[in-house]
Parts: structure tokens; sequence; C-alpha cells
């Protein structure tokens, strides 16, 4: 009996074993995944851009006001915007060539009233700099032109397909690697964004990526209607897309630039010549306080312990930082000990990374400091440096930060204007000395200072906020030189008179 139980088990188990094979053998089988190259034909049907060799979009943009990292925050969202009217844009795949125009309204930088404008972005063929050309290349059609020409790889992020490409091996960043340029598929076959890395003396591996909604028909190409460029970690750039025009007949027309006229230019470089000599740049202007002329001036004031130096903007930036450490060495023994960021504007930061890489610590304000502890420690793969380590001393918001001894005593001023909120000024009560940046009281040595009708606002700003601390000071210095010595007097010629208050 006990024989006829185990042959009945064993009868059992194989009926149940067969019954398993052949649901197993019923179940489909698991799909392959697509390879880089399915999924680029893939987008390419889709998106129409399969032939595609050129294509000019038009509509309305904007552009962050007075560009990026000269904004009135240093952190985003960045919110008063320039529009950029009667927007054309042409890409010109077969050259690597791009061309924007349009008409702008633009705000400067020290609030004058708005300035008419043609806006131009101009990418001409034969470029190979990453830092011009890759928002080509994060254009849809770009991407997938780049895709095509240099080899395409697919990987899932988070349960999104993602295309990516690196630029050729003859194109590459300062350390030498290649650039990556990724696309973010959607399950309709459409790219919702895009993304690379570029360097930046600042900010290391800057990431710089393009969003792309509510895409329509156009011309037979699918084209995104609401297109934003981010950097930083903010939009800095959008744009409405109305029509659009696959492979125009008159691209040689549409990509070539308007004949050059006027424009406003940025700040400029040092003077050529021979190269300067840091000890013949400093000068002692009261005791322990030592004024440092470069093109971005500096003060250097000593304490028992070290200098605590004001300012270390100019251009080349780390040419001007090592000016500033030599000069300061030049007349003391007495190390930098720290070094105050007037405000993170761009041309007021690359020269901080010498002296971050050196140790010193920074003097930032409490609003800026979230976005400089960000950038500085990026890593700087791009630029083939190590990532910095910064250490932060913080000037709470609208507050005074006072460093004293028996030597001198500096008090910091955190003062938020509409040029930035995160503006630093420095003021030295024992000897009747201050500096500011970008608080420029308009004047010349020839004319003096100009009366209040030839003032700023920002102007105004600053000498209500002299006014109503108290401060007097027989001399201020300006990280921009004035050209001639300011006072007190010369600030409060930027308020209005006593009756037009």
């Amino acid at each position: 009996m006990r024989n006829v139980f185990i042959i009945l088990i064993s009868v059992l188990a194989l009926v149940a074993c067969a019954g398993e094979e052949e649901m197993a053998s019923s179940a489909p089988m698991p799909a392959t995944p697509p390879s880089a190259d399915e999924v680029l034909a893939n987008v390419q049907a889709a998106t129409g851009t399969e032939n595609l060799s050129s294509i000019t979009v038009s509509g309305e943009a904007w552009t962050i006001r007075n560009g990026f990292r000269q904004t009135r925050r240093a952190s985003p969202p960045w919110l008063y915007h320039n529009e950029i009217m009667d927007y054309t844009w042409t890409v010109d795949l077969d050259n690597s060539a791009a061309l924007a125009t349009g008409e702008i309204f633009a705000h400067n930088l020290f609030y004058d009233p708005p300035t008419f404008s043609n806006f131009l972005q101009n990418n001409p063929a034969g470029q190979d700099s990453w830092v011009q050309e890759h928002r080509t290349w994060l254009t849809p059609p770009g991407f997938l032109r780049g895709a095509e020409d240099n080899g395409v790889t697919v990987s899932m992020q988070d349960g999104q397909t993602v295309l990516s490409w690196m630029t050729p091996a003859d194109q590459t960043s300062p350390s030498g690697m290649r650039y990556t340029v990724n696309a973010y598929i959607s399950d309709d076959n459409l790219i919702e964004k895009t993304e690379t890395w570029v360097e930046d003396e600042f900010m290391g591996d800057m990431h710089v990526s393009s969003v792309f909604r509510d895409y329509e028909e156009m011309d037979g190409v699918m084209v995104p209607t609401t297109v934003e460029i981010w950097q930083g970690g903010g939009a800095v750039f959008g744009v409405g897309i109305r029509e659009a025009d696959a492979n125009p007949a008159n691209l040689a027309a549409l990509i070539t630039p308007p004949p050059a006229g006027g424009g406003r230019g940025g700040p400029g470089g040092p003077p050529g010549g021979t190269a300067p000599v840091p000890a013949e740049m400093i000068e002692e202007v009261a005791p322990g306080v030592y004024h440092i002329s470069t093109n971005y001036n500096s003060l250097a004031v000593e304490f028992e312990d070290g200098f605590i130096v004001f300012e270390s903007g100019g251009f080349p930036p780390r040419a001007n930082a090592g000016i500033i450490i030599e000069a300061v060495a030049s007349v003391s023994e007495k190390p930098i000990t720290a070094v105050i960021n007037s405000h993170p504007h761009s041309d007021h930061t690359p020269s901080l990374i010498p002296m971050v890489s050196a140790g010193i610590p920074l003097i930032v304000s409490a609003n800026s400091v979230d976005f400089q502890r960000m950038a500085l420690s990026t890593p700087r793969t791009l630029l083939g440096e190590d990532t910095l380590s910064p250490e932060f001393q913080i000037v709470p918001d609208g507050e005074v930060m006072v460093i004293e001894d028996s030597m001198n005593r500096m008090e910091i001023h955190h003062i938020p204007s509409m040029h930035t909120d995160s503006m630093l000024f420095v003021y030295l009560p024992n000897h009747s000395m201050a500096m500011q940046a970008d608080f420029t009281i308009r004047g010349s040595a020839e004319t003096g200072t100009l009366p209040y009708e030839q003032q700023t606002p920002l102007g105004q700003e600053f000498a209500e906020y002299i006014r109503d601390n108290g401060l007097e000071f027989d001399v201020m210095y300006g990280v921009h030189n004035p050209g001639y010595v300011q006072s007190t007097e010369d600030v409060f010629m930027a308020l209005p008179p006593e009756g037009d208050m």
C-alpha cells in the first residue's frame, strides 16, 4: 500500500511540473529593449526630422534682466525679464551655425529707463567653442543631428529613456574631456529636455539644459511651442514659438547677421603693455589701510592677525587675484585672512577662485551664500581642476558685521538695492573712509559730481542709506575708479532737493 502511495505522489508531481512548463511556455517572452539607433530613428520619425537640414522659428522671447549672474538676486528664480519682440532663430545643421534676432527694450544694470536695441545672437559656421555653440546642439533638431553624426547610446533614468552622445575627439574641454549631451525622451518619442555641461571659471562644470513643452506640427515638423533654457538652477531664457519653416529656401539670408551697428559692450580687460608690478600698485592711504589699483580696485585693511581684502574682481580673474595677493605680501608678511565679495555678479566673482584655492574664507551676504556655495562646490572636471571647499563668513541680511581690534575697525554693511540685493559696503569710521562697488555716483575729474537730475535711482538708494544711517566719510573709493576723490557730500548729490522730496 505504501508503494502505491509513493507512485501516486510522483505522478501528481509530474502532472504539476508539466502544468507549470505549459504555463511558462504560453507566457509572452520579455521584449528586447530597443537599441539606441532604434530609439533615435523613432524620435526622428515622430518629430519629422529625418530629412531636416535647417529650420527657422519665430515668435516672442524673453531673457532675464541684465543677463545670467548679473541679476538682482543671486539665487533663482530670477523674476525680472526683458521681452524680445519679433524673435527669429535659424539653425543650419549642415554647417553648425545659428543666428537669432529680435527687438528688445532692455533695462540696463543701473536701471535707467528701458532702452531699445536690436537683439542678436550669432554662432557662425566654423566655431569649435562648446561655450559658444552648445545651445544649437541642445535644440531637438540639433541634438538629433549630433546623435546621428557622433554615435548615440541609450539608458534609462527613473524610468525614462535617455539618449546620449559625446562631441568629436577634436572638440574637448580645457581638461581634454569630451562634452556629453543628453536628451530625455517622452513615451510618444518627443524630446522633453536636453542637457550638457559647460566649463565656467566661477561655476566649474556648469549645468545647462533646455526644456520643451506643448509640441505642435509646423511645416511637417513637430515643434515645441514653449522653450526654456536653464543655467545655475534657474530659467534664463524662454521662447514662445508661433511659426516654423523647415529647410527654408532663403537659408543664406536668414543665417547672415545684419550689418554691425552700435551696441552695449561689457566690461573690458586690462590695458595692454608691460606686466603690472604688484608692489607698485599698492599704496597706504591710512594707517594699516592699503588701496590696490587694478582695473577693479581693492582695499586691504590690516588687523593684528592679518589682512581683510575688500573685492578681488578684475580681468583676467586669476591674474588679478594674484596681483592682490602679491601686493599685500609686498607690504607685510601677514596673511590675507578673509576676502569680502562685494556682490555675486559675474565680473566680481571668478577672481575668488584663487582665493578659495588658497584656503582664504569669503565674507558674503546671507542671501547670496546658497548660490555661491553651490557654484564654488561644483566639480571642476572640464577645467581639469580639483573641487573647491569654500569657507564662508556671513553678513546677515540688512545688518552690519563689525571687525575690530587694536589696529582697525571695519564695518561691513549689507545694503540691498535695485542693482543687487546682496551688496556689501565697507566703512572705516576711524579713518573717515569708505569703499563701494557699483554704487556709482556720477561725475568726473573734469565736471565734478553731477547734479541730482543726472544721478541714477541706484545712486539715490545708496545716498538714502548713507544719510539714514549717519555715515560720514571724507574719502570714498570705488571698485570702479571714479577718477577723483568723492565724499559724503558727493554721495548726497544723488538726493533730490528738499523741495522735491
